[in-house]
């Protein structure tokens, strides 16, 4: 099986069951874990999903680069922002 092709099942058993095991996935393809956890690393630098010990889950907001975060509820961190600052006390 190709990588490419590995990847593919890979993100539909991840859509249909929301997380997937590297074990599992080894004795699907019949492939070593070293194999698949490089395919889930390379999924995840896509942004795909979220690589964690094991296997992967859904990818969290945090997995987007700082710049777009910047851009999300910017509105909603500037009055955090503005309130946090009223809780300073002056010196």
């Amino acid at each position: 099986m190709l990588t490419s092709q590995r990847k593919n099942e890979i993100l539909d058993a991840f859509r249909r069951d929301g997380q997937v095991f590297a074990i599992e996935l080894s004795a699907r393809f019949g492939v070593s874990e070293d194999t698949v956890r490089r395919d889930l690393r390379e999924l995840a630098a896509e942004s795909m999903l979220q690589r964690v010990h094991g296997g992967a889950l859904p990818a969290s907001p945090a997995t987007a680069s700082f710049a777009r975060r910047q851009e999300m509820e910017s509105d909603a961190k500037r009055r955090i922002a503005r309130r946090a600052a009223e809780m300073i006390a002056p010196g």
